[in-house]
């Protein structure tokens, strides 16, 4: 039976978690209690406890400071958070401690038994694991990429050098970080088909696990060419990916000298696999290709102002645009990940707010619990940016099953033939028969529903393709120009530099 030790600074809700909770059902025994995380440090070190369960908010010593303090003490303990609906950041932090999970208040008995069977399952790998030298030395290694502390570090570095190894105690050395995405495609299978590569492939290497899904490969190597590990690395996801069909990320660091060096390398590694935020998954990234997140303010709400419009005139075309656009800023700026995260569920809330009559109480109450588990799982923007989608588009189908108006729908006929025929000469009178329309009726009524000109619209769709075909440098100013609809390179250079602020040249300059 394992034991577990409740921490929560509210005295009834300790009561009830200790008292009114089967624990002896799901194999478990309450070895204590504690009401902040001071006191459940203490507690800790005398009991010694396989589980904790801690609620997040608390006054003295907060749980997130306890988890760090705790995994300090014992590496193993199986730490799993209590918190609130609206405590989003706190989760966020809660992952970065390495918690097994997270339970929201109230309780749900069910989820709770689901949750302690996976803790158990996690407390019976470690109990069985047998302190073989290969253990041993996973388990120092681990311990001395990850501590800060010049001298722990050496009194790491005297135990590995004790143990028999294949790897060398000095030399050049060099890591990749490997993460599983996502985690729950972890399985033995998988792992073996990592180490077998590692093994075949990358000679003088030890794999050493981190967590569930993370793995660090230690290279010995023979010179400062850092290129080697990177090139089998790459070929590594691509084997994965054929073999398996699943998806593995990668940072590599560089290359340095010495044992000592295996906390800086680890962290440039780690930071190079973090970047696939940005990046995408699958993806390999080298120590010096690392993204510097930029800590900056974002307003979402002209984002929100605009897809409401959108969304409210079913244009899904430019509900899609819109986003894409917001998120392509984001990534662009290179936008620190949690700010990525709040102001993306400050635009989705705002949406789900504003079409509550649509989407109906209850349901919005509902997917704000969604979207906050939703965003905080997700391992890039590419990621965010598609759960994004994905709501506005259930929002935007809730639109057309209930709205009556066959304006709209005319409104979405010419919006879809637009969208789908920008590139060549387009009339009002050509979108007119199409809806089988006057042109005067089609031009009035697409301005009173949309606010906008058909040739503004039209114009603005254009405009953004041509963004788009900016990034590509092989492309020549007036190939763009045809692509999008313009025989004139003049005319079109003039509207582009009307709507982007800045001519297509100029524009072009900026992207690369």
């Amino acid at each position: 039976m394992y034991s577990i030790l409740l921490v929560d600074d509210e005295r009834m809700e300790l009561e009830m978690l200790a008292d009114y909770v089967r624990w002896g059902d799901m194999g478990i025994r309450v070895a204590g209690t504690a009401k902040n995380g001071r006191e459940a440090l203490q507690r800790m070190e005398e009991l010694r406890p396989d589980i904790i369960l801690t609620d997040v908010r608390m006054p003295i010593m907060d749980g997130l400071e306890f988890s760090r303090r705790a995994k300090q003490i014992n590496r193993n303990v199986q730490i799993v958070f209590l918190s609130g609906h609206d405590e989003f950041h706190y989760i966020k932090a809660a992952l970065s401690v390495e918690a097994i999970g997270y339970l929201l208040k109230p309780l749900d008995m069910g989820e709770l038994q689901l949750l302690m069977e996976k803790v158990k399952q996690k407390c019976e790998e470690f109990r069985i694991s047998s302190q073989t030298s290969e253990v041993l030395k996973e388990s120092y290694l681990r311990e001395l990429v990850q501590e800060s502390s010049p001298l722990v570090r050496s009194q790491w570095i005297e135990k590995l050098v004790l143990l028999p190894s294949s790897i060398p105690s000095s030399g050049l050395f060099q890591l990749i970080y490997l993460t599983i995405d996502p985690v729950n495609h972890y399985g033995v299978e998988l792992v073996t088909q990592i180490r077998n590569f590692a093994q075949a492939e990358i000679p003088r290497s030890f794999l050493c696990q981190m967590k569930e899904g993370t793995f660090l490969l230690l290279c010995h190597k023979q010179d400062t060419a850092s290129l080697e590990l990177y090139h089998a690395a790459e070929q590594l996801i691509r084997y994965i990916n054929d073999s398996n069909n699943a998806i593995i990320s990668i940072g590599v660091s560089d290359v340095q000298l010495g044992w000592d060096s295996l906390y800086e390398l680890y962290d440039g590694a780690k930071r190079a696999n973090e970047s696939k935020f940005y990046y995408g998954l699958g993806t390999c990234i080298r120590a010096d290709q690392a993204v510097e997140p930029v800590y900056k303010e974002v307003n979402p709400e002209q984002a929100i102002a605009s897809l409401c419009h959108a969304i409210s005139h079913l244009q899904e075309a430019v509900a899609s645009t819109v986003i894409h656009d917001f998120f392509n800023e984001l990534r662009t700026s290179k936008v620190d990940r949690d700010l990525v995260c709040s102001s993306s569920l400050r635009l989705i809330t705002a949406i789900e707010q504003h079409f509550t009559n649509i989407i109906g109480g209850d349901s919005v109450n509902a997917m704000y619990v969604d979207d906050w588990k939703g965003i905080a799982n997700c391992s890039t923007i590419n990621e965010i940016e598609n759960h994004i989608l994905g709501v506005c588009h259930a929002i935007l189908s809730l639109m057309k099953e209930k709205d009556k108006d066959k304006n709209l729908y005319i409104i979405h006929q010419i919006t879809s033939l637009i969208d789908n025929s920008f590139s060549r000469q387009l009339t009002i009178e050509d979108l007119a028969k199409q809806v089988y329309l006057s042109p005067n009726y089609v031009r009035t009524l697409f301005k009173e529903k949309t606010g906008e000109t058909i040739l503004e619209y039209l114009t603005r769709i254009r405009i953004h393709h041509a963004a788009e075909l900016l990034k590509d440098k092989s492309k020549k100013i007036h190939e763009i120009a045809a692509s999008v609809g313009y025989e004139n390179v003049s005319y079109f250079c003039s509207v582009f530099q009307k709507f982007k602020g800045t001519t297509p040249n100029e524009y072009r300059k900026k992207l690369l």
